[in-house]
């Protein structure tokens, strides 16, 4: 023990001595207590080693994650700044517009007999249009022509109109010569070979008053009494699901996500919602084929009109199971849901549902007496956003929220952003559904472009006064990304009525309106992107 000691502590002070193992193991002092404090100390000496080298990695990687924490933060910082650098450059760009003025003609005098002057007006029917077709023409050659003031024509009685106050002149006709105006409407469309005009029956009109808001239509009443008719369905068939037995229990849930999900799933791309599509119309089927039964219930009362039965329909039975309209109203709330939740901040996502809703209505299995249930997605349109329909109200009152569409998060109204961009999203959907082009389809278009003339109408013949934000929001996503599509069906009549939306109606709205400022925006981007003059 003396004798290996010293050696052990001179040579080898922290770590055990070097020799064999057979010879340490034949060593008597294998067992002694300096050999087992030489052996920890080594092992000490290793695990401080290896700690120390740990420590330095996971110091490195600490470094690493900071310095990548930094970075991302530096780039959403950078994104931030670029976005708020874009929306002061269109801000700025907002003000140079409504800073501009135009200088506007003295007005020819006004006969003595007549104390309000008519205001322009989109003629609510479009039609009052002539049947045959109008040639269409370039909107740049279009826009040279000026609308025609009606106060330059003799004094005379004017017929109840909502017409525009103006008249087209085809190409290659006599500037002179124009064709005279319904009695219903101002509007004056190019007829082919006409010798000389209609005369123009004589109408009384009250001169001394100022036009009210237009009233609303019975079908928009109606529209009212389906959406409380399709609520009492979903209840009772809710409480038919939850009895024992029942063949609509946990069935009609099934279908109902199914539906759903599905619609959430729509995108653009070639083919890219055949198998979502799919599902829909397979559930549509099972719930009208009755492989899930459920009971009969009458058609009438979730549409508009009284249908008399069809020769060669497929149903013209008085009724349909009522699981195939609980699923149609499934069907067109989740559209409606949609529309709000995806395409207010992107408008252009609009498309795709609204091919999916013309096909889904449109197929001649789910027509009901050879027209569509369309109007059930019509009343969820009515509720939600009633502009479309001509309603008026102001933004600043309980009650003219309440005709707005103006929605309530608990006791308070939603904030004014998100109801503009719910109004934005249904707005470009309901372009998206009602400016679809069916003459290629041997199917039967379920709502035809006239009901997007009507709506747009409604609107901008609202008078002055009784305007309001809301209205400027929808006029404004009814017509962005859509205006060719409108060119397709109406052709010159339209470039007269994007005049009297984009450059007429927002001098109607009141001071300082950002709606009304982004319609004349509009104008300009059409001017500058397609070369579209409407001022």
């Amino acid at each position: 023990m003396s004798r290996s000691s010293p050696a052990r502590g001179s040579q080898h002070p922290l770590s055990s001595p070097e020799r064999s193992f057979r010879s340490s193991f034949l060593f008597d002092t294998r067992n002694d207590e300096l050999s087992h404090l030489d052996a920890l100390a080594a092992a000490q000496a290793e695990h401080d080693r290896v700690r120390a080298a740990a420590m330095r990695v996971y110091e490195m990687h600490e470094l690493k994650e900071e310095s990548e924490r930094i970075h991302k933060q530096q780039e959403r910082e950078k994104e931030r700044l670029k976005a708020e650098a874009d929306l002061a450059d269109k801000e700025r760009k907002l003000q140079e517009l409504q800073a501009k003025t135009i200088p506007k003609p003295a007005p020819p005098p006004e006969p003595k007999h007549e104390a309000v002057k008519p205001v322009p007006s989109l003629p609510a029917n479009p039609a009052e249009r002539s049947s045959v077709s109008e040639p269409r023409s370039q909107p740049g050659t279009v826009a040279e022509h000026p609308v025609v003031k009606q106060e330059s024509q003799p004094p005379a009685p004017k017929p109840q109109t909502n017409g525009f106050g103006f008249n087209t002149i085809q190409p290659g006709q006599p500037a002179g010569q124009l064709q005279q105006g319904k009695p219903a409407s101002n509007l004056a469309i190019p007829i082919q070979n006409i010798a000389q005009p209609k005369p123009q029956p004589p109408a009384v009109q009250p001169t001394q008053r100022t036009p009210g808001p237009p009233k609303p239509a019975a079908s928009t009443e109606r529209y009212v009494q389906i959406h409380q008719e399709l609520k009492k369905l979903r209840v009772s068939l809710q409480a038919a699901a939850k009895v024992a037995g029942s063949p609509l229990k946990g069935t009609m849930g099934e279908y109902r996500r199914e539906i759903r999900v599905s619609i959430g799933q729509l995108t653009s791309g070639r083919g890219a919602n055949k198998q979502p599509i799919d599902k829909i119309i397979a559930a549509l089927r099972d719930a009208l084929q009755q492989k899930v039964p459920s009971p009969p219930i009458e058609v009438g009362k979730f549409v508009v009109h009284a249908r008399q039965p069809v020769e060669g329909a497929a149903h013209n039975d008085d009724t349909l199971p009522a699981l195939f309209i609980y699923l149609v109203n499934i069907c067109a709330k989740a559209i409606i849901n949609q529309f709000i939740n995806e395409c207010g901040a992107n408008p252009k996502a609009a498309d795709p549902i609204g091919i999916f809703t013309a096909h889904v209505f449109s197929m001649p299995e789910f027509l009901w007496r050879g027209a569509s249930l369309i109007d059930i997605l019509m009343a969820k349109f009515r509720i939600t956003c009633p502009v479309l329909f001509g309603l008026s109200g102001s933004d600043k009152t309980e009650r003219g929220r309440l005709a707005l569409g103006w929605r309530k998060d608990g006791p308070a109204w939603i904030t004014e952003q998100s109801h503009n961009d719910r109004m934005a999203g249904l707005a470009a959907g309901y372009a998206a559904v009602s400016l679809r082009d069916f003459s290629r389809s041997s199917k039967k278009n379920p709502y035809p472009p006239s009901h997007y003339w009507t709506t747009l109408a409604g609107i901008v013949n609202c008078p002055a006064g009784q305007t309001s934000n809301t209205q400027y929001i929808v006029v404004r996503y009814l017509i962005d990304g859509h205006e060719q599509r409108f060119f397709n069906f109406f052709g010159n009549a339209a470039l007269a009525a994007l005049r009297l939306a984009l450059v007429e109606f927002p001098k109607r709205a009141p001071g300082n309106s950002p709606a009304a400022g982004s319609l004349q925006a509009l104008a300009e981007v059409l001017k500058s992107t397609s070369g579209l003059i409407l001022a």
